[in-house]
């Protein structure tokens, strides 16, 4: 169990120049959301501002867009027998249209896609800050350097996270439950945004927890954590925020330590909930639709 508070600037609350960084990272990242890592980071504005810095010429080109396709091959999971049709269930006991079902796929599709990103991003973050050399590499073709497009894709839904104070008792039990047994502190994201449909949360969760305890989910969650360093290693532009340049920030050693294990925790967080989308990208689509990038 984690006893690390994930305070957050919640993007509502958001303003002045986290809100322009805010604004940045969707365009940047092209997504409609800002990620639960940067809005933890946030709290540490100075940081949030530098490590952005640091990392938007990477972020911005070809080069990332192809390791993180590739980071999401890599966390595909090996697949039960008995994968659930959760949408066969969701239609037949609760009445869920293909609309429905569609707006749920749209939520899974946004998490799958920004996830791989974030975590090469988080990865080049941990290990600069431990002193490793991030990035200064040669690209291996000279497409890797365009300029990505900016913006989210045409037709990427927006989620609305459900937090505790607006969930009912029964959706405040499946979020104690993942605080529990995930040991993590706190509910990602995708759980707070499914959680607006109450009949499917708890349903695959209940999938997901017994995949979690399988020996071929921790092979894919380590396997993907070693594929985002090594991607992040090889940026081609140098990422330089190291403890010491952190430090001249004006930011004391207690705060660099918590930033640290924040960075050390979504490097843990990330893949195992990005699987976990996968698991339920099957159940609710079928197997043949997990390994599809969303928006291509």
């Amino acid at each position: 169990m984690t006893n690390l508070l994930l305070d957050e600037v919640s993007e509502q609350a958001a303003s002045g120049r986290i809100a322009e960084i805010y604004e940045d990272i969707r365009q940047t990242i092209r997504t409609t959301q800002v990620s639960f890592i940067y809005r933890t980071l946030a709290v540490h504005e100075r940081y949030l501002a530098a490590a952005w810095e640091a990392l938007r010429p990477n972020a911005s080109i070809t080069y990332f867009e192809r390791c993180a396709d590739s980071l999401r091959m890599r966390m595909t999971p090996p697949m039960p027998e008995d994968v659930p049709d959760l949408e066969e269930e969701l239609d037949e006991e609760y009445g869920y249209s293909e609309d429905r079902i569609e707006e749920i796929n749209r939520i899974l599709d946004v998490y799958n896609y920004s996830n791989p990103k974030n975590l090469i991003l988080v990865a080049a973050l941990r290990g600069t800050l431990g002193g490793m050399k991030i990035g200064g590499v040669s690209p291996g073709f000279d497409e890797d350097l365009k300029p990505l497009p900016r913006g989210a894709f045409p037709g990427m839904s927006a989620p609305e996270l459900l937090e505790s104070d607006e969930a009912g008792e029964e959706i405040n039990e499946v979020y104690e439950t993942i605080r529990r047994e995930t040991g993590f502190g706190g509910v990602p994201s995708i759980w707070r945004s499914l959680a607006r449909y109450p009949e499917l949360v708890s349903r695959a969760w209940d999938f997901v927890r017994e995949e979690q305890k399988k020996t071929g989910f921790d092979i894919t969650v380590s396997l993907s954590q070693g594929a985002a360093g090594a991607a992040a290693q090889e940026f081609p532009y140098l990422v330089e925020l190291t403890r010491e340049k952190v430090a001249k920030l004006g930011i004391i050693e207690d705060e660099i330590d918590l930033i640290e294990k924040k960075l050390d925790h979504f490097i843990r967080l990330i893949p195992q909930t990005n699987v976990s989308i996968l698991l339920v990208k099957a159940a609710i689509a079928g197997e043949g639709k997990v390994r599809r990038k969303p928006f291509a």
